[in-house]
């Protein structure tokens, strides 16, 4: 299970790293790869899973939140700035 939660906690890092440069493609994609792990660990016997590795999770959720709290808030901005860009286009082509 440790090897798991190393790679868990891997993916979670660069997921961390890509939005920090906002990089939200490869992010996306390594999320997807997070989610897989997540469903092949549901599959597992349950009682090989330690409470280390569920509190591991409970962690990178809480982590998890905040960041798609800055894409949030990243992708707002990016929006407001579109749209004040194209105003300043139609204003000039008037």
């Amino acid at each position: 299970m440790n090897h798991i939660a190393e790679q868990f906690q891997m993916l979670n890092g660069h997921i961390a790293s890509a939005i920090s440069e906002k990089d939200y493609s490869r992010a996306a994609t390594l999320d997807r790869a997070r989610q897989d792990m997540l469903k092949d660990i549901c599959l597992m016997d349950m009682q090989s899973i330690d409470a280390e590795f569920f509190a591991l999770i409970e962690e990178c959720a809480r982590d998890n939140a905040s960041l798609i709290q800055t894409v949030q808030e990243d992708m707002s901005h990016i929006s407001w700035q579109t749209s004040r860009s194209l105003k300043a286009q139609r204003a000039y082509l008037s």
